[in-house]
């Protein structure tokens, strides 16, 4: 008897691990170097990614151009692109991966967004948006680069799952960026 509740505890152990492992939002991370050291790092989830990518548009972030149907292309692969950038002493890395930054903020309704921005001198802001606010919809689309806003818009919030959307690290900057549906 004791045999049988110590292994049905370490398989409810085991099944809550695996439940909090797979509760992470995945996403594809793309992280720029210069000299080998990491200037950026960005991390878009992967539902964005894929609605985004039925359209001919780039992911253009702070220098870091990537066409959407190669990103997904990376995450359906599971593999990892490498892109050289023209100098030679830069690289762009591109792999599977999930947001590992904490969602400070939440909301009762599960229906907002929130955005954390980390200026240079350290402190951040958080700013709670209305995910219904077309204002905020279209601002976080054209900041991704889609081609055919008019038509994201009426995707957007379905490809919005709760957890992370996007988030942008600048190390030379010392700034960051983080938006999540909580």
């Amino acid at each position: 008897m004791k045999n049988i509740s110590a292994l049905l505890a370490v398989l409810l152990f085991v099944l809550i691990m695996l439940n909090d492992a797979n509760a992470k939002t995945k996403c594809i991370s793309i992280e720029k170097t210069i000299d080998g050291k990491i200037t950026q790092k960005i991390d878009v989830s992967v539902s964005l990614i894929k609605l985004l990518a039925s359209s001919d548009g780039n992911l253009d972030i702070n220098g870091v151009k990537v066409p959407y149907k190669s990103l997904l292309q990376v995450y359906r692969d599971g593999s990892v692109m490498k892109i050289k950038d023209s100098t030679g002493n830069g690289e762009t890395r591109i792999c599977r991966d999930s947001f590992d930054e904490d969602m400070k903020e939440s909301s009762d309704k599960h229906n907002r967004i929130f955005i954390e921005n980390t200026e240079e001198d350290g402190e951040t802001k958080v700013s709670k948006i209305h995910v219904k606010s077309v204002q905020a919809i279209f601002v976080i689309l054209a900041m991704l680069g889609s081609d055919d806003i008019d038509e994201d818009i009426d995707d957007f919030e379905s490809a919005l799952d709760e957890g992370g959307v996007l988030f942008v690290r600048d190390y030379e900057k010392n700034t960051r960026l983080w938006i999540y549906v909580n």
